[in-house]
């Protein structure tokens, strides 16, 4: 007898990249969410260059790496976490670039791109020109990407211009500059990091006219942290298939199933005869993490046999399942 299974049977889109849960921060003051996409991250480690200028370089014995390494080792267990710091105060874009191919040299990952303030200075004071720090970045990025490297560009945030003119003559070429940055980013399809948009003029964050203090390096940390575990739910998860739950099942189960990139997928399930019972096929389902619920009423107490296929070929599961009543 040919066994049907209804066709209650859809997919769900869980949103990996934004679907985080809450956990005991790491140490004091860490007020860190994991997002999902940490449990499917298909790599061994986790490394970021981070270059600049001086807020890179860190000020005053704060910087937003360590916090940054602190949040990747909580979220990301058991992956290796490196994170370089290369950065040197007071540079121009057109300094930082010569001096980037040490930096970058056999590294491997996501690069953190974050400078341009001082070009704005210069820029005020006429000695520099947009042109000049638009060029430089494009160099800066174009060597990136020949490293095999995943740049990603900071917007840049204010001066604390309260009481100087001129430094709020310095924030609109800022303004600009953030504008040119976006462009790149769209140009070259990299991941734009908008610290300018979460910091905007809240001052309590600084320690002096520009560079964050303790509170305000640990909210970079965070922006930088989200922006990566973006571009890793999009371009690094591991396919997986989960068990089914509840398993054994009565009438109604669930599998998990996570995708490193776009694909149709084919699932099957047969009986321990080895008879097709049920196939769904041609199903397209985007990168990340999805929901297949199943109605297994029709199908009579017993073990089978589920197996899920990408049409592609790459990928491939099979699990068992069991249905009791």
């Amino acid at each position: 007898m040919k066994l049907i299974i209804p066709a209650l049977l859809f997919f769900i889109f869980t949103g990996i990249c934004c679907d985080v849960k809450a956990q005991t921060p790491p140490s004091p003051g860490m007020n860190v969410s994991c997002p999902e996409s940490a449990k499917y991250y298909a790599k061994d480690s986790i490394n970021v260059v981070t270059f600049g200028a001086s807020t890179v370089e860190g000020v005053n014995g704060l910087d937003f790496q360590s916090f940054l390494f602190q949040n990747f080792q909580y979220c990301y267990n058991g992956k290796s976490i490196n994170i370089y710091k290369n950065g040197v105060g007071g540079e121009t874009t057109t300094q930082s670039l010569l001096r980037l191919d040490n930096a970058i040299r056999a590294k491997t990952g996501f690069i953190v791109l974050m400078v341009g303030v001082n070009d704005a200075i210069r820029i005020e004071a006429g000695r520099q020109t947009i042109a000049e720090t638009e060029a430089s970045m494009r160099e800066i990025i174009v060597k990136s990407l020949n490293q095999k490297l995943i740049p990603m560009v900071c917007t840049l945030q204010l001066f604390d211009d309260r009481n100087d003119a001129r430094l709020r003559r310095v924030n609109n070429i800022i303004n600009q500059i953030n504008n040119l940055y976006r462009r790149l980013v769209v140009e070259y399809k990299l991941s734009l990091i908008d610290i300018n948009r979460v910091f905007r003029r809240d001052f309590s964050l600084y320690q002096d006219n520009v560079h964050p203090n303790s509170r305000g390096y640990r909210l970079m940390s965070y922006i930088i942290f989200d922006s990566i575990n973006k571009v890793i739910a999009e371009r690094f998860l591991q396919f997986t298939v989960s068990q089914n739950y509840p398993n054994p099942v009565t009438n109604f189960t669930s599998i998990d199933i996570v995708m490193p990139e776009a694909d149709n997928i084919k699932l099957n399930i047969y009986n321990l005869q080895g008879k097709l019972v049920y196939s769904l096929v041609n199903e397209y389902i985007n990168t990340g993490k999805h929901i297949v619920r199943l109605d297994l009423s029709n199908l009579p107490s017993g073990v089978y046999i589920y197996r899920v296929t990408s049409y592609s070929g790459l990928y491939t599961t099979t699990k068992k399942l069991i249905l009791r009543r």
